[in-house]
């Protein structure tokens, strides 16, 4: 959780943290990203488009139309979660793109 957290907090280090639903969130003027633990795996939400960008890159792991799951029994895809965070960040303040 701690190695998700870092690599969102490079891509947004202006970003504040709050709790949106009872989970983590980075917020900078609306939120960019919520991110959760499970119990069998970390959890990150970036934005459905986000997602359907990333769809060939996140074949390997569960996703919902707006959740990313990560297994605690791998390594967590840091390069993966920085361009995820990087698009993410790019949508929301250049683009101007929301939550929803």
């Amino acid at each position: 959780m701690a190695a998700l957290r870092d690599c969102l907090k490079l891509a947004a280090p202006d970003a504040l943290e709050e709790l949106k639903w009872g989970k983590p969130a980075l917020v900078k003027d609306g939120i960019l990203f919520v991110f959760a633990a499970a119990k069998a795996h970390i959890s990150l939400h970036p934005t459905p488009r986000v997602i359907t960008q990333f769809k060939t890159a996140l074949r390997e792991f569960q996703t919902t139309e707006n959740t990313i799951r990560f297994s605690l029994n791998a390594p967590l895809p840091t390069d993966l979660v920085m361009k995820i965070a990087e698009v993410r960040v790019y949508e929301k303040e250049v683009k101007g793109i929301g939550w929803r």
